[in-house]
């Protein structure tokens, strides 16, 4: 059976997934022939009791008026649609760069912290893990 492929990155106010959350989340899902079938780019407004880094500022581009707009979505409802997004593409192989090492943790934090029922979803398409 042919696999689709997802690739992911998130964007953050900071390094720490206990103290940041993530503000952005853009994927690209492609067929096994890396044809593109969909893109998404998900935005998020700063939870009130976060702090973000000025690094973490300058590498997004973000503005401070930018993470407060109230236009955006909250965090909680980020990670219920990046949730359903993961369901809906899969199956599928989920890859990007640092993608272990920083994105799933980030994501598995911001989902256990938003009560979302499958934290280990951001995983879920790599062989050999269920979520």
């Amino acid at each position: 059976m042919l696999m689709n492929f997802a690739f992911y990155d998130i964007e953050t106010t900071g390094i720490s997934p206990a103290f940041d959350q993530p503000l952005q989340f853009a994927a690209i899902l492609t067929d096994a022939e890396f044809r593109e079938i969909e893109r998404v780019n998900l935005r998020c407004r700063i939870a009130p009791h976060i702090i973000p880094s000025p690094w973490a500022l300058a590498v997004t581009g973000l503005r401070p008026a930018q993470l407060t707009d109230p236009s955006l979505p909250t965090l909680f409802e980020l990670t219920q649609e990046i949730s359903a997004l993961i369901d809906r593409w899969s199956p599928a192989i989920w890859t990007g760069f640092n993608s272990i090492r920083f994105d799933e943790e980030m994501l598995r934090q911001a989902f256990y912290q938003n009560l979302q029922p499958d934290v280990f979803a951001a995983n879920s398409g790599l062989p050999g893990q269920t979520g």
